[in-house]
Parts: structure tokens; sequence; C-alpha cells
């Protein structure tokens, strides 16, 4: 039995009796979610750097014999298909005063006054939030044109020194497999 599945088991079937009750039993405490969290992005950046990997061989093996897409075959059916889409070309602006000037000469109702972004930044990171007002500490005026934003939390995953080293290790013992990892969430992801 590999690490991930011994942590997986409700407490009430490793033999341990803590009162417990059965639908409680079967959710992973914080340890276990910290761990399937952990060994989830440690999967999904071997898989994103894979994925980049493969994109520019497939790339390369596309230009090498002239194709444009390939089909992805499992077990004699086609799966999938893998273009290499060529997006248009956008134009982009060299130079914004010209840009500007040649605009102001043709079209001058065109051109907005606006306040530089290094100036706009200076004056977000200045403001101080009282009571939700935004306060320009050195005149003391609320800004009513500016408003402070929430931001939601959200859950980072940072390893310790070694923590990937040892996730990796297991994977190459077998004590831990990546489908046992992904199993849940796969089903899940297929709607089962």
């Amino acid at each position: 039995m590999s690490v991930l599945t011994c942590l997986l088991l409700p407490t009430r079937e490793k033999g341990l009796s803590n009162g417990i009750d059965e639908q409680e039993a079967g959710k992973m405490n914080l340890r276990e979610l910290a761990f399937q969290l952990s060994a989830i992005t440690l999967i999904a950046d071997a898989a994103k750097e894979a994925k980049d990997r493969l994109r520019r061989e497939f790339a390369q093996a596309l230009e090498e014999v002239g194709a444009d897409a390939a089909k992805a075959v499992l077990e004699g059916e086609e799966i999938a298909k893998v273009s290499l889409v060529q997006p248009k070309n956008s134009a982009e602006v060299l130079s914004e005063k010209a840009l500007v000037e040649w605009v102001k000469s043709n079209w001058e109702y065109e051109i907005v006054e606006s306040v530089r972004d290094s100036f706009r930044k200076h004056i977000l990171d200045s403001v101080e939030n009282v009571d939700g007002k935004a306060i320009y500490p050195r005149t003391g005026e609320v800004l009513d044109f500016i408003h402070f934003n929430t931001r939601d939390p959200y859950i980072a995953t940072r390893f310790k020194d070694g923590g990937r080293e040892a996730l990796l290790g297991a994977f190459r013992a077998g004590s831990l497999s990546p489908s046992e990892v992904m199993a849940e969430e796969l089903l899940m992801a297929v709607g089962q």
C-alpha cells in the first residue's frame, strides 16, 4: 500500500477509533490536503514543463515533414488533432509620440489628456485606506475618484528545501504514483 493510499484511508479503516462519525472519517484532514496539494503541484509543474517541451518538439517535427497538424490515436481511435496555429499578424505602435502627433494633426478631437502611468502608480501607492476612503496623506484630501479593490485570498504551495526532491523520490521509488494522486481528480474531471 502506498504512502498516499495510507493517508487517504478513513481513520476507522486504519484501525484507529476516535469517535469521528463515518461521514467525517472519509474527509482528508489539513495535513492530508496539504500533502495532496503539494503532490498535485509537483505533477502540474512537471506536466507544464513536459507540455512546453513536447510543443517545441512537435513544432519542429511538423516543420521537418511540412505538415501543420497530426492526429493523436489511442487504440486505433482518433482522440485529438494537434495543430500548429498561425496567429494573424497584428500592428504595434513603435513611437507613441509620433502616433500622437500624427493623430493630433489629422483628428485633434481624438486626443485625450491622461496621467503618466508612473505617476498614477505613485498616487495609488501613496493613498491610505481610511474607512474605505482614499486619503492622500500629504494634503489629507479625500480622493473620491479612487477606491480600494478587495482581493480574494488564495492558496499557495511553497515547497520546503528538499520537499520537491522527497516527492520525486517517492514517485521514482514507486511508493507514490501520479495516477494514485490524480485518480479522484481525474474522475471528477470526466464527471464520475
